[in-house]
């Protein structure tokens, strides 16, 4: 069922206050999609208590106060307890127990509610408290549990939530989950491992939250939801010791993860603001370390990493700033700082190992890209050192390190203060230095005839400092242990260089 909350702005105006229409008339909710949901509106239609206790030790304590509640209850083991509290009309529970010394309590209160529960194996911990009214949707919890030692632990306020929690197989797995307000989601399918934990707090309208396939051992999953219509999604996950901490309280923010291999794996997302995206559709290696810390507005960070002993890290405080980063090779550190508006810093495809490189931005509108060995992956890139520091409107930046030899020992620094600077360069080779420094207005340092700037060959030393306004630096530095080394102070000055 789709349900068009334009179509009950009204309604919800009356019951509610304008306060949750103004929310309620700007986005469309799909129901559950679980067999549950009909269950809740089709089977309890009257009053209805089934028990069914086999072998010794099973305790079960059952109420039902209300109109058209159902109760089914099968336990099959021993030592099992079991307890059930339904008020009001409407409710359905449904729980099945196989296994010895597991302990499930219900409670629920309000219209709409259902929770259903499919325990096979022993140990297991499981308690439900539903509070208030579905609006418009029933508040739902399914849980199918295979395996021993499981604690989950749910309690969802008053609004059309649901959480879903599917076969979970492994030892000392924790789930907790508490959701409050409007029509939250908590989905997670098919936990398989050791001692994973996941805790979820979603708080406001409408906050989603998908795991899929999580595997692997000691993993933990710490998501908090505050604001409005927030999504975390995070499919296939494998490996070991793994941990992710998502806390985002603006609106419509989305986390987006795809398929995370590897063991030692730390992920920590911080979004504040509105509308900020951080997503990566390939996380593989060992010890990477990904931090994205977002506080303005339309931010946009993207990480993708193969390799090992990576650690990124991208912190972007104003709005519509974007920021995207490709690794593939081991050792690598990157960091992306951008604190005004608009800017864009990519770093694509750096393979190799060793290599570290900062980018700070601090302006507005202000470019950097560094390419390495790209697109041709089968080349290398080792040992490179990059810091580029932007500070004015309009900088532009633009570094390519390996397109035909390999790259090796660089190091690169480039520092740009004031207006619409510009560089472009190619380097090819290995044990380059290279030094830029600008400030002023419109500093050039540029290839000729639509060509890059290439500096090419081995053991280059290329210095170039610029003062003033309308300075430019052209041409190729090539060749074997060449030193070239240009000051301009002053304006309109040009200089031209090519070495063979």
């Amino acid at each position: 069922m789709k349900l068009n909350k334009s179509l009950l702005s009204c309604a919800v105006a009356i019951a509610m206050g304008s306060s949750f229409a103004s929310i309620a008339d700007t986005t469309t909710k799909s129901g559950s999609v679980s067999d549950l949901s009909t269950q809740v509106s089709v089977q309890s239609t009257s009053n209805l208590m089934i028990l069914a206790q086999t072998q010794v030790g099973n305790t079960a304590l059952l109420l039902q106060n209300g109109d058209a509640n159902t109760m089914l209850v099968t336990t099959i083991g021993n030592n099992n307890i079991t307890e059930v509290s339904q008020f009001q009309s409407d409710n359905v529970v449904q729980v099945t127990t196989i296994g010895d010394n597991n302990e499930q309590t219900y409670s629920q209160d309000g219209l709409y509610n259902g929770a259903q529960t499919d325990v096979t194996g022993n140990n297991n911990q499981l308690f439900v408290m539903q509070e208030g009214q579905g609006l418009f949707f029933n508040n739902e919890v399914v849980n199918s549990i295979t395996g021993d030692d499981n604690v989950i632990d749910v309690e969802q306020g008053s609004g059309g939530h649901w959480f879903y929690n599917m076969d979970m197989k492994g030892s000392g797995n924790e789930i907790s989950a508490v959701q409050t307000g409007e029509w939250h989601e908590a989905v997670i399918t098919s936990s398989t491992g050791d001692q994973n934990i996941a805790m979820i707090d979603q708080n406001g309208f409408y906050n989603t939250f998908r795991v899929s396939a999580l595997q692997g051992n000691d993993n933990e999953l710490d998501i908090e939801q505050d604001g409005d219509q927030n999504a975390v999604t995070l499919t296939e996950i494998y490996g070991d010791n793994n941990e992710f901490s998502i806390e985002q309280e603006g609106i419509t923010n989305i986390v987006n993860f795809t398929a995370i291999v590897g063991n030692n794996n730390e992920v920590d997302i911080d979004q504040e603001g509105e509308s900020n995206n951080v997503d990566s559709a390939l996380f593989e290696g060992e010890n990477n370390e990904v931090m994205a810390i977002q506080n303005g507005d339309f931010n946009s960070a993207t990480a993708e990493l193969i390799g090992n002993d990576n650690e990124l890290t991208a912190i972007q405080n104003g709005s519509a700033n974007e920021a995207y980063m490709g690794v593939l090779g081991s050792n690598n550190e990157f960091s992306i700082n951008q604190f005004g508006d608009v800017n864009s810093a990519h770093l694509v495809n750096f393979n190799g190992s060793g290599n570290d490189v900062d980018l700070t931005q601090l302006g507005e509108e202000n470019i950097t890209v560094v390419e390495s060995s790209y697109p041709d992956v089968s080349l290398t890139s080792n040992e490179n050192d990059i810091e580029i520091t932007q500070d004015g409107l309009q900088n532009e930046t633009m570094v390519t390190l390996a397109g035909i030899l390999d790259s090796n020992f660089n190091q690169v620094d480039i520092v740009q203060n004031g207006d619409f600077n510009l560089i472009d360069m190619m380097v090819e080779g290995s044990g380059h230095s290279i030094d830029i420094s600008q400030e002023g207005e419109n500093n050039w340092v540029v290839g000729t005839d639509q060509s890059p700037f290439l500096v090419g060959g081995e053991n280059v030393t290329f210095n170039v400092t610029q003062l003033g306004n309308d300075n430019i630096v052209e041409g190729s530095v090539i060749g074997f242990n060449s030193t070239v080394s240009v000051t301009q102070i002053g304006d309109g000055n040009t200089a031209t260089i090519t070495q063979m």
